[in-house]
């Protein structure tokens, strides 16, 4: 998508721009109108995703394969997006795709690594885990499924796990049954840690064939309605995971030594962070440019406001900005992706529309560009 300013246009745009303080921790950073150049790289403003009832509920970029993989909430499936708008295609996962009312919904996506993938690996969760009107399921079936990349219309899984097996495990260890699984992350040697958002904070680690699953952590629940972890992401230079949400807007939990169970650090936060309620997913961003490039930026999302975290002691604490843009204040905002435009690393915000529903009709669920500062 190509823009052109005329000259008056640039004034407007730069009578727009609006400067936040120094030396605030926290800085809201709202969508401002830029030249071409201003935006990194020339990325479009925005990336339409033309796909019916699509309520992407989580997605990742393929940095590699220059597609933009997307989690089909209802129907189960994945959609891949490939960046030059042509070519799209869904994958189908047996036992979860459906037309819209099955068991099984898709809720979360992840790469084994952000460049040179070789999987993708899908979370599906219990279609009526999050019914909070009184039908709400705790025990149905979720699952968890490796691809190997790079995918096409046909592909199948390598392997998939069902929970309902740890999930005992866990009630029987702790006298509470986790469920909602909705995000997984994958460590060095291929192992996998999934994150289970309601009945209690808990993470299932599976091994890297997928014939192992292990209750790797789990907390008590602070009482609320969504007490477990709703993102997570990993961080190669400190080699630790880090939980999104839940009992605290970040838990820290480290893979050296490849612990037989989870060990949580309380991350402190530099500023306030506010309210839990409404924290979706996290993804690890490098940095752009400066002397911070390349260094991991932990993106997060809680509606209306886009996160981004940064640390300069191993991820013991972070400081943070947040970014937001008029269309989150309605598009049910899930999950960023990384977008990259002429070399140059971006971010994009993604909504759910979740009041569309199954079938409510909606043809288009736009990718918004945040501003480049969330990278820097």
């Amino acid at each position: 998508m190509r823009f052109s300013l005329t000259a008056a246009a640039l004034v407007a745009a730069f009578a727009c721009i609006s400067l936040s303080p120094a030396s605030a921790e926290m800085e809201r950073v709202p969508l401002t109108a830029r030249t071409l150049e201003e935006r990194a790289g020339g990325a479009p403003d925005v990336i339409n995703i033309p796909i019916k009832n699509l309520t992407p509920e989580d997605g990742v970029y393929d940095v590699t394969r220059k597609i933009y993989y997307q989690s089909n909430l209802w129907k189960g499936r994945i959609a891949a997006s490939p960046k030059s708008g042509s070519g799209r295609f869904n994958v189908l996962i047996p036992g979860v795709s459906s037309s819209g009312n099955g068991a099984q919904q898709l809720a979360g996506l992840s790469t084994d690594r952000r460049k040179g993938a070789s999987a993708l690996y899908a979370v599906a969760k219990d279609s009526g885990a999050f019914r909070f009107d009184g039908s709400q399921s705790t025990n149905g079936p979720c699952s968890f499924h490796k691809f190997d990349l790079p995918l096409n219309a046909n592909s199948k899984p390598a392997w998939s796990v069902y929970f309902d097996a740890v999930q005992k495990q866990f009630q029987s260890l702790y006298g509470t049954r986790p469920f909602g699984n909705v995000a997984s992350a994958q460590g060095p040697d291929g192992s996998s840690y999934v994150i289970f958002a309601l009945g209690a904070p808990a993470i299932a680690k599976v091994s890297a064939d997928g014939r192992t699953v292990t209750p790797w952590y789990f907390e008590q629940s602070n009482g609320s309605q969504r007490p477990g972890f709703t993102g997570v992401t990993y961080i190669p230079e400190t080699n630790m995971i880090m939980a999104y949400g839940g009992p605290r807007p970040l838990t820290a939990f480290k893979l050296d030594g490849n612990p037989a169970t989870g060990t949580a650090i309380n991350v402190r936060i530099n500023g306030d962070f506010g309210s839990l309620a409404g924290t979706e997913k996290i993804k690890n961003i490098p940095a752009n440019g400066g002397v911070n490039a390349g260094s991991s930026r932990l993106i997060a999302t809680k509606a209306p406001n886009v996160y981004s975290f940064s640390s300069t002691d191993g991820w013991n604490s972070v400081s943070f900005r947040t970014f937001t843009r008029p269309e989150l204040r309605s598009n049910d905002l899930t999950t960023v992706v990384e977008g990259i435009y002429g070399g140059i690393r971006n971010v994009y915000a993604s909504g759910a529309y979740f009041s569309n529903g199954q079938k409510g009709g909606r043809t288009n669920y736009p990718l918004l560009h945040i501003d480049d500062g969330v990278l820097n």
